[in-house]
């Protein structure tokens, strides 16, 4: 059993917290910015599988007192770096904190420095070479985690943020972060069986994410390198046998499901691309339109209308947008009947502009954006 920090969007911890018992890990305990668990190799490999909320999975090695910046170097130096380094992997260090911190613990760069210098030197001395910093792609990323007095040593096995799945344009104009709208259509109780539709698609992230929680597949399957490739315990049969498990667990779409809509047309391009990606495009329906003139499609039966149309912060001005919410109640009133609908915005004066009464009102953070899913029940 070794114990491991799963590190998510502010807000979404406990929502994390549930997806990583339902993984199989014990010894759960929620903290500020990600959830700490327990667990054999196999949960380990399965929340950087299968966890849709998480950005990234730590293993913790160590806890130490760490007043100055001489208790940093004397705990780090006598780590038995070598057995990660049995070959000369580049390697990265990342300094967090919390709290105030003595005069040498509280400049990340210094701390960073000092580590380095304390890795390096055991392994000089250990192995007569040091190996490479490199800060874009290292193959080894240490992470120091500083609070009162004490000092969390860990490594990141995920690398490349779960979050990043692999299918958004990069050209996308205030995209919505992928495990953001996981949450939503959590907390929103989407049913993957009914249909979903998303009248501001942008690029695309609601209803890809949408259409791989639908045919469950594992999102962790997109990403083809994982940190832990590289620890001395990495186990590769296990590994295979997980990915395999949750390839055996993929359902195959029968019918449409999703349709999305957007005024722009390169924000439908890019919806597409992302559908193609995850292949559900086949089972899409799309086309550029203002919301005030889409037509969900007949065959769709009622199911849920998702969306997070601009609110003023990134994109439009706020007094700007009071029309466009406007129309969306009106259409919601008028054509959207025996649908549930949600609407994530950060601004309650276009909230209010909608005209309709919310059954639930769910607080989640965009960024440093404290934002609510608005939902609507449309008798």
């Amino acid at each position: 059993m070794s114990k491991y920090f799963a590190s998510c969007a502010r807000g979404l911890e406990p929502h994390l917290e549930k997806e990583i018992i339902d993984l199989g890990a014990t010894e759960v305990d929620v903290s500020s910015g990600g959830v700490w668990f327990s667990g054999e190799q196999d949960v380990f490999y399965k929340v950087n599988l299968w966890s849709r909320l998480a950005s990234r999975v730590l293993l913790q090695l160590r806890n130490f007192h760490c007043h100055n910046d001489k208790d940093l170097y004397d705990e780090l130096v006598k780590f038995r770096w070598e057995t990660f380094f049995q070959k000369m992997y580049t390697f990265s260090i990342d300094v967090k904190s919390t709290g105030k911190l003595p005069k040498f613990l509280s400049n990340s760069h210094y701390v960073r420095q000092k580590a380095k210098d304390a890795i390096v030197d055991r392994l000089r001395e250990k192995l007569g070479k040091r190996p490479d910093v490199d800060t874009k792609e290292p193959e080894i990323s240490i992470v120091l985690h500083l609070e009162a007095g004490r000092c969390t040593l860990s490594l990141d096995g995920t690398g490349v943020p779960l979050h990043q799945r692999g299918y958004r344009a990069a050209e996308a104009e205030a995209p919505l972060r992928e495990t953001l709208a996981a949450v939503l259509l959590k907390a929103i109780e989407w049913d993957p069986k009914t249909p979903l539709v998303d009248p501001f698609c942008g690029s695309g992230t609601i209803l890809a994410e949408a259409s791989l929680i639908a045919q469950n597949i594992a999102p962790g399957l997109n990403k083809d390198y994982f940190c832990f490739y590289n620890w001395p315990d990495f186990y590769k049969d296990r590994w295979q046998a997980c990915i395999a498990e949750a390839k055996s667990k993929q359902i195959k779409l029968e019918k449409p499901q999703f349709f999305g809509s957007d005024v722009s047309q390169s924000a439908v391009n890019q919806t597409t691309k992302a559908l193609r990606i995850t292949g559900a495009l086949e089972f899409s329906r799309l086309m550029r339109s203002d919301v005030s003139q889409i037509k969900i499609p007949e065959d769709f039966s009622p199911g849920v209308i998702l969306m997070n149309p601009p609110y003023g912060d990134r994109m439009g001005n706020e007094e700007e947008l009071v029309g466009l919410y406007k129309s969306i109640g009106d259409k919601a009133k008028h054509e959207w009947k025996n649908w549930r609908m949600g609407i994530f915005t950060g601004s309650s004066l276009l909230a209010k502009s909608i005209g309709l009464r919310t059954s639930k009102r769910i607080a989640f953070w965009n960024g440093n954006i404290e934002c609510r899913l608005l939902t609507y029940n449309l008798y």
